[in-house]
């Protein structure tokens, strides 16, 4: 499991609302909000996957980088908080909210 840095400079309107947290979803094991535009990825994809995962949830003058960080990590004034992000079959068919 690798650990990414992944920011979104946001130029264009999103183009459907929470598509960009749903491919964070689909290709990580959790993920943290660090600020309005940049995440915290815990993933067995390749820097290449998370962002081909997100791509669908961005405007096409948008731009994303996806950062491999080392397994150290240091934060001293906030807590983080990891949300899990596995989806289940009924999420994916858009049965359930």
């Amino acid at each position: 499991m690798k650990t990414y840095v992944v920011s979104h400079t946001q130029k264009d309107p999103a183009p459907a609302s929470g598509l960009f947290t749903e491919g964070l979803k689909l290709v990580s094991s959790e993920f943290s909000r660090l600020d309005k535009n940049l995440w915290l990825v815990r993933s067995a994809a390749t820097a290449d996957g998370i962002a081909n995962a997100v791509i669908p949830g961005i405007g096409r003058r948008d731009e994303i980088r996806v950062m491999e960080i080392g397994s150290e990590m240091v934060h001293y004034t906030a807590a983080r908080v990891w949300n899990s992000a596995r989806l289940d079959a009924d999420e994916l068919l858009g049965l359930r909210h």
